[in-house]
């Protein structure tokens, strides 16, 4: 045997042995990947209702390449999760892989629950537009398929978000038939959460009693579920309830619980509203830098986890208690941070309105392809009569088109009228019937522009009823409505044909008044001050008003209108009823005299 013969002996031993080592660590990293998976797969599927956050952990552990390869019922069930937690861009991932398996499938029920998981996680997160669109689509989607279960879902989910948006109407047939159709099939999940959201719009029409027994029954089939979830909610509203009831002790533990229990299963996002409730009930009881304290941790939650209905209560509720502390300056800060995100949240009721139109026009599209395809075949069938049918359809084709032709002549007109209507709707304050504040955000940069190239001047004055909230919590909202109406009215009897006046804001108004310098805008908001200080309101009495005036003085449109805030401070600084000019170029306040006749008068 030669010398290399025997070494090439040895070699090959030694080569074996690390392609066997290699071989074992491929083995390997495919057996943990598999572990991997099939763990997440059980996770998934054992605790997508009853603890959402531990499905998240799991699936934040693993690779994205990872989502891809679950089977579509665990994609359902994995972007439920995402849902429920307001992880946003997790469920749109989840879904967007779900829709395109479903296209390849050409599943009408995985576009339905697709569709409907990524509505919840907009509606969670107060996206109210995008949540409308998304639950038509899964609603046309599961009008193809015989799924009961998954339709009443759909009806309970648009049912909660036409009552985020106030459309109660709307609502209460969709919860309805929602609730019949679980109850029907004894799906007691669906029914519990149904049964939660209908005593949501209970508490907000004033249904107190209804609305707590909704709840127990919901907070019972929870509890008989596992449905661990549901306990915060459940728990904030059983709150809700108590504090309208005026069992104040009740409520701080109810919604102590809620805390607890949102902590407890990993559901930090519902803290936010659950502090806002608690910080309702500490300024009923005049506790009002605690309720300022839960207010910013609500904020802080609202942030972390972008939810825009929280962040716009909890600027809002910050902007009245900093008032009654005396902040002004955060009360201000508050209720611009609050006007930011409601446009950031869209107009829902318009949005809800172009949903349904883009449902029904994607349906037209549909019937009218289908119908040409069946005259193809037709066609392609009748070989022997093509000149005959070739003429017929020719008429035929003629016919449909004049139709179509007259058809989208007149809807095209329609559109433009409803368009019409609803910018004018749009424009208009519902309760009072003035320009609202989008009217007369428009109108002032308008005016601005116009005034920088021109010698016109103009003035606003902003308007706040002193003390209102002292209405509403001894004679009623109701009476504060009628308060309100009739302000405006009396307002308008003492205006000029060419001002303007809108509704700023609950209780605050502006009154554009064009052509007019401070001096005429003192007198205009004298007479209406003093006018109303002698009126007497039906049921509630005499009420007095603040205002505050700027000029145009060749500035932007946020300087005039923070001069004018700063002029009503101001005036309520002073005592209010009181009318005060802020102009651009002091530093101090006007408050020109009254002549004595009109003093006289007004005493």
């Amino acid at each position: 045997m030669s010398k290399t013969r025997a070494i090439n002996q040895y070699q090959m031993p030694l080569w074996t042995m690390w392609h066997c080592v290699f071989y074992f660590f491929i083995s390997l990293g495919l057996y943990t990947e598999s572990v991997h998976a099939e763990s997440l797969e059980e996770t998934i599927d054992s605790f997508y209702r009853t603890e959402p956050s531990r499905v998240i952990d799991a699936l934040n552990q693993v690779d994205k390449q990872a989502y891809s390869r679950l089977k579509p019922a665990l994609l359902v069930k994995a972007s439920y999760a995402a849902a429920t937690t307001t992880n946003v861009d997790l469920a749109i991932t989840l879904t967007d892989i779900l829709l395109k398996k479903a296209y390849v499938l050409e599943d009408d029920l995985l576009f339905g629950k697709a569709y409907y998981n990524r509505g919840a996680a907009y509606a969670y997160t107060g996206q109210h537009a995008l949540a409308l669109d998304s639950l038509l689509f899964a609603l046309a989607s599961f009008e193809n398929t015989d799924s009961a279960q998954d339709i009443a879902r759909i009806k309970g989910a648009l049912a909660l978000i036409y009552v985020e948006i106030g459309e109660f109407d709307l609502a209460k047939p969709y919860f309805q038939e929602s609730l019949d159709s679980h109850r029907e099939r004894n799906d007691q999940t669906n029914m519990a959460i149904v049964l939660q959201n209908r005593a949501f719009m209970h508490i907000l029409t004033g249904k107190n009693e209804q609305a707590k027994s909704d709840l127990l029954e919901s907070l019972s089939l929870s509890k008989e579920m596992g449905l661990k979830s549901n306990y915060p909610v459940i728990y904030k509203n059983l709150g809700k309830v108590a504090t309208a009831q005026g069992r104040f002790e009740q409520a701080f533990n109810y919604f102590e619980q809620a805390i607890t229990s949102a902590q407890n299963n990993h559901l930090p996002h519902h803290v936010s509203e659950i502090l806002q409730e608690r910080a309702l009930l500490l300024i009923k009881i005049n506790s009002f830098e605690q309720a300022r304290e839960n207010l910013k941790e609500s904020i802080k939650i609202a942030q972390q986890f972008s939810l825009l209905k929280q962040l716009r209560g909890g600027y809002l509720l910050l902007a009245d208690v900093s008032a009654k502390l005396e902040n002004y300056k955060e009360a201000y800060e508050s209720h611009e941070k609050a006007a930011q995100v409601s446009e950031q949240m869209g107009e829902s009721r318009i949005a809800a309105n172009l949903s349904r139109l883009d449902r029904y026009t994607t349906q037209l599209k549909e019937q009218n392809k289908r119908l040409v395809l069946e005259k193809e075949k037709q066609i392609a069938t009748l070989a022997t009569e093509r000149q005959v049918l070739f003429r017929n359809f020719s008429i035929f084709i003629a016919i449909i088109a004049v139709v179509f032709l007259i058809y989208f002549i007149r809807r095209f007109t329609y559109s433009n009228k409803r368009a019409e209507l609803f910018e004018q709707q749009s424009k208009v304050d519902v309760l009072t019937g003035v320009w609202n504040r989008r009217a007369g955000e428009a109108q002032l940069v308008r005016l601005c522009n116009r005034d920088k190239e021109s010698l016109n001047v103009f003035s606003i004055a902003m308007l706040d009823i002193d003390f209102f909230k002292r209405v509403n919590d001894c004679f009623g909202h109701d009476a504060g409505d009628r308060v309100i109406i009739a302000l405006c009215k009396m307002i308008e009897e003492n205006l000029r044909p060419t001002d303007m006046l809108c509704r700023w804001g609950g209780e605050e108004f502006i009154i554009i008044l064009d052509d007019a310098e401070s001096a005429i805008a003192f007198e205009i908001c004298e007479r209406i001050r003093s006018k109303l200080e002698l009126t007497e309101i039906g049921g509630v009495g005499h009420l007095t008003v603040s205002i505050g005036i700027a000029m145009f003085e060749n500035d932007d449109l946020q300087e005039l209108i923070k001069r004018g805030d700063s002029a009503l401070y101001f005036a309520k600084e002073q005592g209010r009823n009181r009318v005060v000019i802020k102009r651009k170029s002091s530093h101090e306040f006007d408050m020109p005299a009254i002549p004595k006749e009109q003093d006289s008068q007004t005493k």
